[in-house]
C-alpha cells in the first residue's frame, strides 16, 4: 500500500508540474551549426557564441575568421508571447511592430512561417525575420560577401525551423 501511495504522489506531481519547468531553456547555438553559418556567410566563421538577451531571448553569434573587414552571422530566438507582452499587446501588435521596423526593400518569402520579412538588399547587413511555432527568429548577416546570401539565409532559416 505504501508503494502505491508513493507512486501515486509521484505521478500526480508529474502530471501537474508545468512543462516549462521541465524543459531546458532554448539555446540558439543548438539550432545552427558552424558549417551552416559558414555557408550562409560565404566564408569561414568561428564556433557559435551564445548570448542571453532581454526578455529571455537567446542569440548565437558566429564571427568571421581571418578577415581585415570583420563580419558575422547571428541567429536570435525569442518567445513571441513574451515579446508581445513587452509591447503591452497581442501577437497582432507584435507583427505590426515588426512591420514598422521593416526596410523599404523588404519582401515576404512564401510559406516561411506564420509571418516573415526578408530585408535582404545585398547591403552590408541583411536580416530574415520569421514568426514560427510561437517563436520569433532573426537570422542576421553582417559584412557577408556571399553573392547568394538571400537564398542561403532562407535555406538556413528553413533548417532552423525544422529543429523547433
Amino acid at each position: 500500500m505504501a508503494r502505491f501511495t508513493v507512486l501515486s504522489l509521484v505521478l500526480v506531481s508529474l502530471l501537474f508540474t508545468p512543462h516549462r519547468a521541465l524543459a531546458a531553456p532554448i539555446r540558439a547555438c543548438d539550432f545552427m551549426t558552424v558549417q551552416t553559418a559558414s555557408s550562409v556567410f560565404g566564408a569561414a566563421v568561428s564556433a557559435g557564441r551564445e548570448e542571453g538577451l532581454d526578455m529571455g531571448a537567446q542569440r548565437c553569434v558566429f564571427d568571421q575568421i581571418n578577415s581585415t573587414s570583420p563580419g558575422k552571422i547571428s541567429l536570435t530566438i525569442s518567445d513571441a508571447n513574451t515579446m508581445a507582452t513587452a509591447l503591452h499587446g497581442t501577437r497582432a501588435d507584435l507583427i505590426r511592430f515588426l512591420k514598422r521596423s521593416e526596410a523599404v526593400t523588404s519582401e515576404t518569402i512564401p510559406s516561411l512561417g506564420e509571418w516573415n520579412s526578408c530585408m535582404c538588399s545585398g547591403s552590408t547587413e541583411n536580416t530574415l525575420a520569421v514568426i514560427y511555432r510561437g517563436k520569433v527568429l532573426f537570422l542576421v548577416s553582417s559584412g557577408s560577401q556571399n553573392p547568394h546570401l538571400k537564398a542561403a539565409l532562407i535555406r538556413a532559416m528553413r533548417q532552423t525551423m525544422q529543429k523547433l
